[in-house]
């Protein structure tokens, strides 16, 4: 008896373990300051997107200093991905998103290979604009300062 409740437990265990593992939520800080831990894996994270011609970058202003991620978003992503992604501004942008997907680390990424990570998107949910279109760096950062993640009061 005693050893059919502790394999149940035992089962229960490491199939809670696996949940949490396929979709786990962490910081994006977390990530970039330790890529080794998640290479590979799925995450769902709350991040900031720049976004523009041959930009697609995930950063947050409290780990600017260990890189940002190029930001893939395959064309066959979900409807409702899609749907989320509609509030985004045209062309270019800054966005806070949450996003669940396969982070990779390991080599260089995105356009002109100036990234240190890359995140492929799996789902897409609660984007909030931060800026539309592309403005003055000053413009940018003021924005950034308020909205951004790690900003005063990110959306």
């Amino acid at each position: 008896m005693t050893m059919r409740i502790l394999s149940r437990v035992l089962l229960i265990l490491f199939l809670s373990e696996s949940v949490a593992d396929s979709d786990a939520r962490i910081s994006f800080c977390d990530l970039v300051r330790n890529p080794g831990k998640v290479n590979g894996k799925e995450v769902t994270i709350r991040a900031t997107h720049r976004y523009g011609f041959e930009w697609e970058e995930l950063y947050c202003l409290d780990c600017l200093d260990k890189g940002k991620a190029w930001l893939e978003i395959p064309a066959d992503i979900d409807d409702a991905s899609q749907k989320a992604l509609k509030r985004a501004p045209k062309g270019a942008g800054i966005i806070n998103l949450t996003v669940s997907g396969t982070f990779m680390s390991g080599s260089t990424h995105g356009h002109l290979n100036g990234y240190r990570y890359k995140f492929v998107a799996k789902k897409i949910t609660d984007v909030s604009v931060i800026l539309k279109g592309m403005k003055s760096p000053a413009e940018e950062k003021e924005a950034e300062k308020h909205w951004a993640c790690g900003g005063t009061n990110p959306k």
